[in-house]
C-alpha cells in the first residue's frame, strides 16, 4: 500500500495574535461534497505556528480514502483546522474541503478568518 503526504498550507491574518509556542492543528477526513465520513489518522496533526503561513504535513494511504465496507471512494479532504496555545483555541474553526484531484495537483492553500 503505498503512502503519499497531504501538506496544507495555513494562514491567518497578522491582526489575529498568535504567542510563541503556539501551534496549527486539524483532523483530515475523506467524504464526499458535503460531509467527511472517515478519519485519516488517530488524532489532530500539529505543526509549529512560528510564522504565517504554516505547513501541515498529513501521511495518508490510498486505503483511507475508501469507505468503511470498501465500496465507496471519496473525492473529497475535509478539515477544520484551528490554532491553538496552552489547550485553547485562538480562533473558531470553519469547515474546508477540497476535491482529492485539486489538492494533488494544486496542493492545499486555506486562509484561516
Amino acid at each position: 500500500m503505498s503512502s503519499e503526504t497531504l501538506k496544507i498550507e495555513i494562514s491567518w491574518p497578522a491582526s489575529l495574535t498568535v504567542p510563541a509556542g503556539a501551534t496549527i492543528n486539524a483532523q483530515l477526513w475523506a467524504g464526499n461534497a458535503s460531509a467527511g465520513y472517515s478519519l485519516i489518522g488517530d488524532l489532530d496533526a500539529s505543526a509549529a505556528a512560528d510564522s504565517s503561513p504554516a505547513i501541515l504535513e498529513i501521511p495518508y494511504s490510498q486505503e483511507d480514502l475508501k469507505s468503511h465496507d470498501g465500496k465507496t471512494t471519496w473525492d473529497y479532504f475535509h478539515t477544520s483546522p484551528y490554532l491553538a496555545h496552552d489547550n485553547k483555541r485562538l480562533n473558531n474553526g470553519y469547515a474546508e474541503k477540497i476535491s482529492i484531484a485539486d489538492a494533488k495537483a494544486n496542493g492545499w492553500k486555506i486562509n484561516l478568518r
